[in-house]
């Protein structure tokens, strides 16, 4: 039988243990509960080159008429609501525990088809990154890659071009502003797939600047894993 203490110290433990759904505020015993995890916006049917949402087939019209540099983009959710929210709040509100949450949901449902030889995170530009505190994108990387065991690089490339945000532009002058942004420091003879890993794509202006660049050094192949395509 329990006595006072030991059943008043059960009960002090599944209080702290107890918290609200980040979403919802029903009581769970994780980020988001359950039903709000299976509600979120994951992508089903999607071009293979760049995960924009299909009806039929395998490639949108964008990429049939001209291929992406990089070969394949994997997104595991749309960019609406609630998951636009969850990147925000992880992007500029530095609540890492959303972060790590987006993080186990891309290991759980990224395909894994050819194992990569090393992942990117999309570098951010030095005074970006002491604005912020922090690069989302590297964060992601790091818990994909622990999790996964592909190892992961974060002084391979770097930013040189301080650009204005992409948020807002329009398709051209999101290649323009991106334009020459991103220099390749140094790669291992042994790379020859990577992958580049971002929390957002939008119309890939970004990927395909730091792809080229990573061609041009001699990657054969490099594709892109995303939380989540607008």
């Amino acid at each position: 039988m329990l006595n006072f203490k030991s059943s008043n110290f059960i009960l002090i433990t599944k209080r702290l243990l107890l918290q609200n759904c980040f979403l919802c505020g029903s009581d769970s015993n994780q980020l988001l509960c359950t039903a709000c995890l299976s509600d979120l916006p994951y992508q089903t049917s999607t071009c293979y080159n760049c995960a924009k949402p299909l009806k039929t087939g395998n490639l949108c019209k964008q990429c049939q008429q001209n291929l992406p540099p990089y070969t394949r983009v994997q997104a595991v959710f749309s960019y609406v609501y609630p998951v636009n929210k969850l990147i925000s709040v992880a992007k500029f509100k530095e609540n890492l525990p959303v972060l790590n949450l987006l993080g186990s949901l891309m290991v759980k449902y990224l395909q894994i088809e050819t194992r990569p030889d090393i992942l990117i995170p999309i570098p951010l530009h030095p005074k970006r990154l002491r604005q912020r505190g922090y690069n989302q994108s590297l964060e992601l990387t790091k818990y994909i890659s622990k999790h996964t065991g592909i190892p992961l690089s974060y002084n391979s490339c770097q930013r040189i071009k301080n650009t204005r945000p992409q948020v807002g532009l329009s398709t051209s002058k999101r290649a323009t502003n991106i334009q020459d942004a991103f220099k390749v420091n140094k790669i291992k003879k042994n790379w020859q797939y990577i992958i580049l890993i971002d929390d957002v794509m939008t119309t890939g202006s970004t990927v395909e600047a730091l792809t080229k660049e990573f061609l041009k050094a001699g990657i054969k192949r490099v594709d892109v894993w995303c939380c989540a395509r607008r």
